[in-house]
């Protein structure tokens, strides 16, 4: 299942990004997803998933300072990561992948795509 975010943000105040899920319904990993024209693709290593979700980095990512018309797409942005990252993590071995389309659309700076992969899939 694609995970995926319109815009880029930076958010105000203290928030946290952990989604009301339960773990059996979160996505399963599963292959990298292609980057299309023009899109980047960075697959990270188990480590650094592992290493982002004991950091709690989707919370960090939902309390990076933004002006307020951008809160609820970096709220969106922080759980769609922390959702990836869960999934990563029930396949052994999984890792996070991040896909970035540069073009702008509805004044965002950025699309970003969460994606978890399988574990025979990461580097």
């Amino acid at each position: 299942m694609a995970l995926s975010v319109i815009g880029s943000s930076f958010a105000v105040g203290a928030a946290h990004a952990a989604p009301t899920i339960d773990p059996a319904d979160l996505p399963v990993a599963d292959v990298p997803m292609p980057a299309g024209e023009g899109e980047y693709s960075y697959i990270a290593t188990h480590e650094v998933t592992k290493r982002a979700a004991s950091m709690k980095l989707a919370d960090g990512i939902a309390s990076l300072p933004v002006p307020a018309q951008y809160r609820p797409a970096n709220l969106a942005l922080a759980a769609q990561f922390d959702i990836a990252v869960q999934s990563a993590l029930r396949s052994p071995g999984g890792c996070v992948q991040v896909v970035v389309d540069p073009r702008a659309r509805s004044g965002s700076l950025f699309n970003y795509g969460f994606f978890a992969v399988a574990g025979q899939y990461c580097p």
